[in-house]
């Protein structure tokens, strides 16, 4: 068994809405949800906007061989970015106002450093707003490259809300 993990949030429109019809479009084109954490509204991380997020973490467990890990993985952005696209993101290269935003946190233990697709999520353990999400669905996962659990990384958090 192999645990995908995914974070979405959204800034635009019926935050919630948006959210829970991408979680809907991602179970029916991925795979069934396991488990599914708390929204959470959050300021916007890495730019301005008067538009707070709503954030979630969803995570959905497969079958998986190693061996098949990467062709799968670049199957499941692609589905991804699909599902973004039919919300009317476009993606820039810079943090912006987004109806859907859905990035891939965990793939099970695997390390992937590919063009357009770093797994782990390389900003994961710095964002409040992701930890949040992961404390409540997969507390003692370890990040396999930090070598910390999502406990460890949410409790060294600088400046995180007590």
């Amino acid at each position: 068994m192999k645990e995908l993990i995914i974070g979405l949030g959204s800034n635009l429109g019926d935050r919630r809405k948006n959210i829970e019809n991408a979680v809907a479009l991602i179970e029916e084109r991925v795979g069934a949800i396991a488990a599914i954490s708390s929204m959470v509204e959050t300021e916007p991380w890495g730019f301005e906007s008067g538009n707070y997020f709503l954030n979630c973490a969803i995570l959905i467990r497969e079958e998986s061989s190693a061996a098949d890990a990467l062709p799968r993985i670049l199957e499941v952005i692609r589905t991804l970015q699909a599902v973004e696209s039919e919300f009317g993101r476009i993606r820039t290269g810079v943090y912006t106002d987004r109806t859907i935003d859905l990035d891939i946190l965990f793939y099970g233990d695997d390390i992937i450093n590919e063009p357009g697709l770093i797994v782990p999520h390389p900003k994961l353990h710095e964002r409040e707003f992701i930890l949040v999400s992961l404390l409540e669905i997969c507390p003692d996962k370890v990040h396999p490259v930090l070598g910390k659990s999502i406990r460890e990384l949410w409790n060294q958090l600088p400046g995180r809300q007590k």
